[in-house]
């Protein structure tokens, strides 16, 4: 699943999510727009704060 789809399905703001991962809301708005990816500590993060729906192969485009 897409970030962007996960933050809209459940009305999370960018910035509450930067607060939950610990970035600013100009990073997750730099992940949205695809001009940035998470390294891999935020990769897990975002893994641990989604239960898993959202993945390093989601910012890769790679098939599960």
């Amino acid at each position: 699943m897409q970030l962007s789809d996960y933050l809209r399905d459940r009305s999370i703001s960018p910035h509450d999510f930067a607060k939950s991962i610990g970035v600013s809301k100009e990073t997750v708005r730099r992940y949205l727009a695809g001009l940035r990816r998470p390294d891999f500590e935020k990769m897990r993060l975002i893994a641990d704060v989604t239960d898993g729906e959202v993945t390093a192969n989601d910012f890769f485009g790679i098939a599960a």
